[in-house]
């Protein structure tokens, strides 16, 4: 726990600067107890700027092919746990369970990858059943700025401001009698609230520069005709 608090202080000084991060919302995110914590994908920053304005560590998912090295140990340093690239998996499932069992706050990110345009797109299949077997609340993580500042296409991170907002708790009883589709759905409608609150949150009392223009991503080719 020193370790990932010294982390997380360094993290939060650092991007502070760099970024100009604000979040709203904190007040939301139970003070003791499991949590769901569901976000949009836009950017690698995602992960590490959602846990630096909560007093709470979280823990979350990462592809088992970055564990390894300095990376590896700074990854778990920071809460995170190894996970198959082709999805959460049997292990990430149960490993997912076990520390909200403990108590714990682990992030998902239904989308199951990085928006190639920043907009929230469709939920992977699953997220309703993690939910169900979860049985805790579900906490709407809403992020922007994140993709202009690190969006796919960008080997390396550039100064823009970046928003998180934190909505209000999902209580498990909000679920009763709904089916996958229903869940998913719901989550699915707080989350783009959330998205909402964070981009309104985002220049509010800043000089808003032109737009930035991500580089596109390098088209491939398709097969000889």
């Amino acid at each position: 726990m020193i370790w990932y608090r010294v982390a997380s202080r360094t993290m939060s000084i650092v991007t502070n600067l760099y970024f100009g991060w604000r979040a709203t919302g904190q007040e939301n995110m139970p003070a003791t107890g499991p949590v769901l914590l569901v976000s949009n994908h836009t950017s690698f920053l995602d992960t590490i700027l959602q846990g630096l304005p909560l007093r709470r560590p979280l823990n979350w998912m990462a592809r088992s092919t970055l564990f390894r090295g300095i990376l590896g140990l700074c990854i778990r340093t920071l809460g995170g746990f190894p996970i198959q690239r082709e999805g959460l998996g049997v292990s990430g499932l149960k490993e997912t369970l076990r520390r909200l069992r403990n108590g714990g706050i682990v992030t998902l990110f239904p989308e199951g990858t990085r928006s190639p345009d920043g907009r929230l797109g469709a939920f992977k299949p699953g997220i309703a059943s993690i939910v169900q077997r979860a049985g805790v609340p579900v906490v709407p993580a809403g992020i922007a700025g994140a993709f202009e500042a690190w969006p796919r296409s960008r080997k390396f991170p550039r100064p823009h401001p970046v928003a998180i907002h934190f909505g209000k708790p999902i209580r498990p009883e909000e679920f009763d009698g709904l089916d996958s589709g229903a869940i998913t759905d719901l989550i699915h409608s707080r989350l783009a609230e959330a998205i909402a609150e964070a981009e309104a949150e985002l220049w509010r009392g800043r000089r808003k520069p032109p737009a930035l223009t991500p580089t596109p991503e390098p088209s491939r080719p398709g097969p000889p005709a």
